[in-house]
């Protein structure tokens, strides 16, 4: 009797946020640490490049207006927020761009579950951040390619149920 194969995260985030059309990117990453282990589109590695890139400096604005170079982790940006409800100072980042947090509802109802749900955007694009009890689920929608906030906050719920309903 063959084992049941674990499911191909790449494959599954391309299936159910991308095919569609309604999302241009999605990760998933383990609660525990914050780290993304699984990006779509494929090909390319565009799903990466659009929700991931490691440490760099940057250019960010203080409380007193100044401007200061800073080291930006992503990963930890993301578990950040995830874990305390907060930004750090340096803020959310997303494949070197960064985003402002508008909305969140860590008690969002999707079928028979609850997730929790954040909101991030920029000019024309934004991601909707779903946790679930062990993962981040990031969907990143992009306006210039005809994708709307709304259309995505549906497939990136719809997934993040599923992960839920399969024990994630």
């Amino acid at each position: 009797m063959a084992e049941e194969e674990a499911p191909c995260w790449d494959n599954t985030l391309e299936e159910w946020c991308i095919s569609e059309g309604h999302a241009c990117a999605a990760a998933l990453a383990q609660q525990e640490d914050g780290m993304f282990y699984a990006a779509a589109p494929q090909a390319d590695e565009v799903g990466w490049g659009l929700l991931f890139k490691e440490e760099h400096e940057e250019i960010i604005m203080q409380e007193d207006m100044s401007e200061k170079p800073m080291q930006v982790n992503e990963t930890t940006c993301l578990k950040n927020l995830v874990d305390k409800g907060a930004c750090l100072q340096e803020g959310l980042w997303f494949g070197g761009e960064k985003y402002k947090v508008v909305q969140k509802d860590m008690a969002v109802e999707e079928g028979e579950h609850t997730l929790g749900w954040i909101l991030a955007t920029r000019s024309k694009k934004g991601v909707h951040i779903i946790v679930t009890n062990a993962q981040i689920l990031v969907v990143n929608w992009d306006e210039e390619k005809g994708q709307t906030a709304g259309n995505c906050k549906k497939v990136a719920l719809a997934f993040g149920a599923y992960l839920v309903g399969m024990g994630y």
